[in-house]
């Protein structure tokens, strides 16, 4: 990713900042998720490395983007700089991913560009629906997450594959059901993090659908607290006493099981990849394990 910074742009101070916002990318998951795949579909070459430095070029640059739309997670460096500056960072950071990619020496990389571009698209269509928080039902918020959330996932998934010389489209259906998942587990924490705009903006995701269902008194409390002016936390004296009433809501109870139906429906398609067993029990520890509740207190 330095590398790629570095030896990409010119304008000094631009540069500076792209590697500024590096400093704290400690976890790489992205570039882990290309690895695996490339790995567990036979591939051994060094090239990988750019590959997966390419995605987590790419998230960045969303993750920035997603920011920026949302005006949350303000302890963001690019949220305390100028936002149209922030603005220009993110889409340079977005391009430098493209470049990334078409200096792979791989004939495979024309093929690994369109994975890019198309999954790119469906990520931001999921944002702009999400943005405009028009989504109604259980199954709009699904489709919001399997573009918004699961097409990154895909991506990473796909493109390390693509790169081993191996074009499975069960891989693609198996990251989004992840992405779903993973997206399930991010939206319960950000009930609960003050950083986050969602909840002061009652931005519809499964827990907000299933609370407007009122099947309670305890769901009705917890939608009188959302539209309270206060933060959910304060209104309810502390995150563990919110976590109680959403159990007693139903909520907790309700995500779980739209998660684990996700994970199994993941799971099934991993076990039936045209993929040695043990590359396949692989690939299920180090993409399910991390989502299984047992093993992540929520």
């Amino acid at each position: 990713m330095i590398n790629t910074i570095t030896s990409c742009v010119n304008n000094t101070e631009l540069k500076n900042l792209l590697l500024s916002f590096l400093t704290n990318k400690e976890d790489l998951p992205f570039a882990q998720l290309t690895l695996i795949h490339y790995q567990s579909f036979g591939g051994n070459d060094e090239e990988i490395t750019q590959l997966a430095a390419a995605l987590e070029l790419l998230v960045l640059s969303f993750d920035m983007l997603d920011d920026l739309e949302d005006l949350d997670n303000v302890d963001e460096p690019w949220m305390n700089i100028e936002h149209p500056i922030a603005l220009n960072a993110a889409t340079t950071l977005y391009t430098l991913s493209k470049r990334a990619v078409l200096s792979l020496q791989s004939s495979l990389k024309y093929q690994i560009l369109e994975a890019f571009i198309k999954f790119s698209i469906q990520a931001m269509e999921g944002q702009h629906v999400d943005l405009k928080n028009s989504i109604l039902t259980e199954e709009d918020c699904l489709e919001v997450m399997k573009n918004k959330s699961g097409s990154l996932i895909a991506l990473a998934s796909v493109s390390g594959m693509l790169l081993a010389g191996t074009n499975s489209p069960a891989v693609e259906e198996y990251s989004y059901q992840l992405g779903i998942a993973a997206q399930i587990d991010n939206d319960f924490r950000d009930l609960f993090n003050p950083l986050k705009n969602d909840v002061s903006s009652q931005k519809k995701s499964l827990a907000y659908l299933y609370l407007q269902k009122k099947y309670n008194d305890h769901a009705i409390e917890i939608l009188e607290g959302f539209t309270s002016g206060m933060p959910i936390t304060e209104y309810f004296g502390s995150p563990l006493k919110l976590k109680q009433k959403l159990i007693d809501a139903g909520v907790a109870q309700y995500l779980n099981v739209m998660k684990q139906i996700a994970i199994n429906k993941a799971t099934r398609m991993i076990r039936q990849l045209p993929i040695d067993n043990n590359q396949s029990e692989r690939l299920i520890a180090h993409l399910i394990i991390k989502l299984n509740p047992e093993n992540k207190e929520r």
